[in-house]
Order: structure tokens, then C-alpha cells, then sequence
């Protein structure tokens, strides 16, 4: 009869297991701030309200990191009803044809429509990165 105790081995996986949720966990705040980052200066600003607004949230569960910018900024209409500025910014005046109204003339140079969904898209490989770094530094350490 051969026995052979496994406990050893289970307990360092659950080690790499928490090192490399930490590290994603660490990736992930580094991907959100500069996605944050990004956005944030492409946003448009007339009162600074839209960019206030902003932010980020990250979460790790068991199964994986969430990371997650978010602009929500809100105005009463002439009506009184509150309307959700950061989502007409971001996609009816994005010159899609279907809203009638196209981003003309910002307020600040250099600001555009499709301020969060474009550097999302066009920085997820450097993002990515980010988040495999974070595992690789987290698992170096230990």
C-alpha cells in the first residue's frame, strides 16, 4: 500500500490561487485609472460637472476582478425632468446618424463623443497588460 498526503501541495495552490487574485486585483486598479484617466480628459467640460461625476470601481470575488469607470452626471431639462447628461454626451451627439444632433464645437478643444467606449477599445491590449503585470509582480514577490 502507497499513501501519498496532498495537503502540502492543495495549501500552496491556494496560495498561488490568492497571489494571482491579488495580483489581477492590482492590474485591474491600474487598468481603471487610466482608463479613468483617459476619459476623463476627453470627456467634455463646460461646467466641470461631467468630469466631477466620474470614477471607478474595482471588484475581486472568487471567480475573478471586475473592473468597471463610470461617468453620472444628471441635469433638469427645461421641463423639470432629469435627464442623464454623461449618456446624451457620450452617445447622441456622437454623430451616429440617429440622434439628429451631432457633437459640434466643444466647449474644450481636444474633447469628443465615445469619450469612454473609444480609449476602452483602443487601449484593452495595454489594459490586459496591465492586469497580467499585476499577477506577474504579485507572484515574483512570494
Amino acid at each position: 500500500m502507497m499513501e501519498f498526503d496532498f495537503s502540502g501541495f492543495l495549501a500552496m495552490m491556494d496560495i498561488r490561487k490568492r497571489e494571482v487574485q491579488e495580483g489581477a486585483k492590482v492590474g485591474m486598479h491600474d487598468a481603471m485609472d487610466d482608463l479613468l484617466r483617459v476619459s476623463r480628459d476627453l470627456a467634455p467640460l463646460d461646467k466641470g460637472q461631467l468630469r466631477r461625476t466620474s470614477g471607478k470601481n474595482v471588484e475581486a470575488t472568487l471567480t475573478g476582478v471586475t473592473g468597471e469607470v463610470y461617468f453620472n452626471a444628471t441635469e433638469m431639462d427645461k421641463h423639470g425632468n432629469v435627464i442623464n447628461y454623461a449618456l446624451i454626451t457620450h452617445e447622441l451627439h456622437s454623430g451616429d446618424g440617429y440622434s439628429g444632433s451631432r457633437f459640434k464645437n466643444p466647449t474644450t478643444p481636444g474633447t469628443q463623443p465615445k469619450y469612454l467606449e473609444r480609449p476602452l477599445k483602443e487601449r484593452a491590449d495595454r489594459h490586459k497588460q496591465m492586469i497580467a503585470d499585476g499577477i506577474r509582480r504579485e507572484i515574483a514577490r512570494q
